[in-house]
């Protein structure tokens, strides 16, 4: 195919307003590549805070549990039942609530 100067007077122009436009898409694509990654560090960073805070909520749980034990503990003392009666009626309220221990594996 020949081309003749004028043809190339008309192309020229064309050419660069195309170059310019491929630019722009592929910048634009970068742009929404990098939001979407900065959304997912954000989104991520979020489910790692509620985590930790589901878990300190357990650790509190787990303390009040144990101070209520102790209490309990402390009044079961001044009744005259024995450590041997105390511990078979521990292991009888743990059997007899299934579901008690929760068992999660990341």
């Amino acid at each position: 195919m020949a081309l003749k100067p004028i043809d190339l007077q008309v192309m020229m122009p064309r050419v660069s307003e195309a170059s310019r436009v491929q630019n722009n898409q592929q910048q634009r694509n970068h742009a929404i590549q990098q939001s979407t990654v900065q959304s997912m560090d954000k989104q991520v960073d979020n489910n790692l805070k509620q985590v930790r805070s589901r878990e300190e909520a357990h650790q509190i749980a787990i303390r009040e549990r144990q101070e209520r034990e102790r209490r309990q503990s402390k009044q079961d003392g001044k009744d005259a039942e024995s450590g041997e009666e105390r511990e078979k009626g521990k292991k009888q309220d743990h059997k007899a609530t299934p579901g008690r221990t929760i068992d999660i594996r990341l």
